[in-house]
């Protein structure tokens, strides 16, 4: 806007640089309250200083031209997702131009329309506020195109993306490999979600594997997490629990949604297929059984609104939890937000795996073995070991230069875990023995192992055998404590369930009477080490009392009273004392069978006390203390 011209005197000087950005519009709650004040002035006053006069009355022809344009916000505004109806068509004679200047689309964005009035001392124009039937016409305008906006950012082409993992500088030389293979793979990945009686139970990512074109059904694998109510942070603790009565929904590409039905679930390799109405065919993902260390992965999955999440990674060197099953690999970054059940791929567009945790996915060379078996048996089976187990080619590099120097074996499985009562446990396996070989093949971590147990399964059922039947195998171990190697023979239970491997546990109990040692008396030397010296006085026969070296009085001494003679009904005032020397002690435990406590075992140097019970201290109750209850008291 130019300036007003007007006489030096009149107006400020003003700085030639300003712009209308500074200029100071007041803001809306400010103007609200500025314009109702007004109250009635306006009326009495007529034209104010603060508002606009009001128009001259219309004539008619400008109020058809302002119903037609009324008409054409009604539909513009009736219009859903964004899209433009086209206005209905002019009569003939009308301007062409008129239409052109309607605020319909492309969207317009409303504006008050401030009225210049000079300049304050800053130099900055004062704009004052228009009428209130502007201001509320405004308010609505802006809601409108507030909804409006929000419709077209809606758009798939303004829907800006929620996933920028391939803007990391670090991929730029593999970028464009990368844009590829994502979006070659990304038409694979569902979108699934599980609910128990309408509440929410899970919502994940899944594939197709399979299409019957006479039935015109699909099978969708996804993780058994979709299903389950109930986890623990051990896979192997046995604790989790699934609702297979839970209702899941596939979500396709197409906006559609199906309900999926449970035909088999795996929860020891967390695999679930369901099985869904698919009129049309899906497009299946192509396996590769190769994936390496090391090796640039995408991880894909789709959220609730069917929009892709992307993550990438690399696959590291490691072993996997002990709170984890062995089938998995893991990745050097999470996965991502509604990824369980999703595609990893590589830079070729291959798919290498699974995700199955936050940050760890299953192999296809794994995956491959079970579909396998699936399509074969309608099962998945596996011989339970009751080991957790780390491949000693994953451990740091001093620990297996030692292991190698100590034992010369480079490559195995270390024994990690027993399960108390298994089968390996009970051939004599402990923690920390090498297994080499399993029936004849060298086994380097526990990958390889899950896919030679799932082989075995195979030629197991194709020789008629079924699950809870029993599978021999031949270990080599090598037993670490005696520095031997050994074959052992071993026969597996073989099953579909999640294995349990758990240590074995005990509950202490304290000793019994039969349980305790004798008593002996403490040497002079001793009592000197611990700080301790002096002489005991000892009650004669004759009541009188004398004074023997400590080193020279037993529990056994035939001149101190027994735990009968000293426990009597007397008050404990009245009860003289068998020792004149004075010594803290703590009492540990009092048999239950036993009139008489411990306050200490004494085992060179230390001291072993034996007491009646009136010996302690008023008011004390000999118990036993565990952990770190400690009870003083003073022995006389």
């Amino acid at each position: 806007m130019a300036p007003v011209a007007a006489e030096e005197d009149d107006v400020p000087r003003l700085r030639n640089t300003r712009s209308r950005a500074t200029r100071r519009q007041p803001g809306l709650q400010e103007l609200l309250r500025t314009v109702r004040g007004r109250g009635n002035e306006q009326d009495s006053k007529g034209r104010s200083h603060c508002s606009r006069s009001a128009p001259a009355s219309p004539s008619s022809e400008r109020d058809q031209r302002m119903k037609r344009r009324r008409k054409m916000i009604e539909a513009d505004h009736s219009c859903e997702d964004g899209e433009e109806k086209v206005p209905e068509k002019m009569n003939e004679g009308e301007e062409e131009e008129e239409v052109s200047s309607a605020p319909s689309s492309p969207l317009h964005m409303p504006l008050l329309p401030f009225k210049f009035s000079g300049y304050d001392s800053d130099g900055q124009e004062i704009l004052e506020p228009p009428d209130m039937d502007i201001v509320d016409a405004y308010q609505k305008r802006r809601e409108e195109f507030e909804e409006k906006r929000a419709r077209q950012l809606s758009l798939p082409t303004l829907n800006s993306s929620k996933s920028l993992c391939l803007s990391d500088p670090k991929l730029l030389d593999i970028y464009e490999p990368a844009k590829k293979a994502v979006l070659g793979a990304a038409k694979f990945i569902l979108g699934l979600s599980s609910s128990i009686g309408g509440k929410p139970l899970a919502h994940c990512s899944g594939f197709l594997v399979d299409w019957d074109e006479t039935r015109k059904k699909g099978i969708v694998m996804t993780t058994s997490d979709i299903i389950c109510s109930k986890s623990s942070l051990d896979c192997w603790s046995g604790e989790d629990e699934y609702s297979p009565n839970a209702e899941v929904y596939v979500h396709l590409l197409d906006d559609t949604t199906v309900e999926a039905r449970l035909i088999y679930s795996q929860t020891h390799y967390n695999l679930a297929l369901f099985e869904i109405a698919l009129e049309t065919p899906g497009e299946l993902p192509t396996f590769s059984s190769r994936v390496d260390r090391a090796q640039h992965i995408f991880m894909l999955g789709r959220d609730e609104n069917l929009y892709p999440r992307i993550s990438h990674g690399r696959v590291l060197y490691s072993n996997p939890y002990l709170c984890d099953r062995h089938h998995y690999m893991y990745v050097s970054s999470a996965i991502p937000e509604f990824g369980l059940g999703g595609l990893v791929i590589d830079l070729k567009g291959k798919v290498v795996g699974m995700t199955g945790l936050i940050h760890a996915f299953i192999p296809s060379s794994v995956i491959l073995k079970c579909l396998k078996l699936w399509h074969k048996f309608r099962c998945i089976p596996r011989p339970q070991l009751g080991v957790k187990l780390w491949a000693i080619k994953f451990l740091d590099l001093p620990h297996i230069e030692m292991i190698l120097r100590k034992t010369h074996i480079c490559d195995g499985l270390i024994v990690k875990e027993v399960s108390e009562g298994s089968i390996l446990e009970k051939l004599g396996v402990r923690i920390g023995d090498i297994i080499e070989c399993l029936n004849g093949e060298r086994i380097y971590d526990t990958i390889q192992l899950e896919e030679l147990l799932l082989e075995l399964c195979e030629g197991h059922f194709d020789n008629g055998n079924g699950l809870n039947s029993t599978l021999e195998m031949a270990v080599v171990l090598f037993h670490i404590r005696k520095g031997a190697q050994s074959i052992k023979k071993l026969t597996a239970n073989v099953s579909e369930n999640g294995e349990v491997v758990k240590r074995g546990v005990f509950f202490v109990a304290g000793p019994t009477c039969e349980e305790i040692p004798n008593l002996a008396p403490l040497g002079k030397g001793a009592l000197r080490e611990e700080g301790w010296a002096g002489d005991s006085h000892i009650p004669t026969a004759d009541g009188a009392s004398a004074s023997v070296p400590l080193d020279q009085v037993g529990p056994g001494d035939p001149q101190i009273p027994t735990a009968e003679e000293t426990s009597t009904s007397r008050p404990l005032d009245q009860v003289e004392p068998v020792y004149s020397y004075h010594i803290e002690a703590k009492l540990c435990y009092r048999p239950p069978c036993a009139d008489f406590s411990i306050s200490a075992i004494a085992k060179q140097g230390a001291f072993s006390i034996l007491l009646g019970k009136n010996r302690l201290s008023e008011g004390s109750q000999p118990q036993a203390c565990t952990g770190s209850q400690d009870h003083n008291h003073r022995v006389t």
